[in-house]
């Protein structure tokens, strides 16, 4: 619709991307950026508390929670809290900021 309202009114096709489209889809992918990033930090996580990723001397969430996990009945299980917290705290985070990055930017739901 804007491609051919703005062709309608003889805009080149460089301008017509630079000041419709690119507009209409940088927004999308920075969330689609965002999403991914905690997709990625919970993928981690998961597969180092399998123990198929990084090594255990490496710090990770998942590291900790699989320690926490095989010492469950000896210790408190406060141990997996911290970490559990901080890996929904991060994927919480980067959701909340992609969708932030989102409104500043679409130009739907810009006034004027």
């Amino acid at each position: 619709m804007y491609v051919e309202a703005s062709r309608a009114s003889g805009a080149t096709s460089g301008r017509t991307m630079l000041r419709h489209v690119l507009p209409n889809s940088i927004p999308p992918y920075l969330v689609l950026v965002s999403v991914t990033i905690g997709q990625a930090i919970v993928a981690e996580a998961s597969l180092s508390f399998l123990g198929a990723g990084v090594g255990q001397d490496v710090a990770s969430w998942g590291v900790m929670l699989s320690i926490a996990a095989q010492s469950y009945f000896d210790t408190t299980f406060t141990l997996a809290l911290a970490p559990g917290l901080a890996i929904s705290a991060a994927v919480l985070g980067f959701n909340l900021f992609g969708d932030a990055v989102r409104d500043t930017l679409d130009p739907r739901l810009r006034r004027g």
